[in-house]
């Protein structure tokens, strides 16, 4: 996987958006009762297919991450080639601005920083920070 799978409620909630996967790579209501009945592997590889689809659609639509660390706050505009970075030491009362190239892709390196505690937002925070 390239991502993680998403659980059984999450896979719940997204119950017509997973038909149309299995739709579109050509497996009926049937076929899909008999792979999960008869091949458990194959139906716990399909979904996590899935999952994958998922996340890298969530992830190439995320635009903003932020992750709050006690005292410090990190705003991220994530962009096609570079990632920027707004940070504010509460105690310092300083605030520091940086950009970098992703080291990996966009979509994995925002997925690593999700798993490391940031949060997807809408960026206003980073929005009004940066004017």
């Amino acid at each position: 996987m390239k991502y993680e799978r998403i659980s059984k409620e999450e896979l719940e909630k997204m119950e017509k958006e997973f038909i149309d996967f299995l739709v579109v790579n050509g497996i009926t209501a049937a076929d899909w009762v008999s792979i999960k009945e008869n091949e458990p592997l194959t139906a716990d590889k399909i979904i996590n297919q899935f999952s994958d689809v998922v996340w890298e659609s969530i992830l190439r639509s995320t635009k903003y991450l932020d992750k709050i660390e006690g005292n410090t706050s990190y705003f991220f505009k994530c962009a096609e080639e570079d990632i920027y970075l707004i940070l504010i030491d509460k105690v310092n009362k300083t605030q520091k601005s940086t950009s970098k190239k992703y080291i990996k892709s966009r979509e994995q390196e925002m997925f690593d920083m999700i798993l490391s505690g940031c949060v997807i937002s809408d960026g206003k925070n980073f929005n009004e920070l940066e004017h």
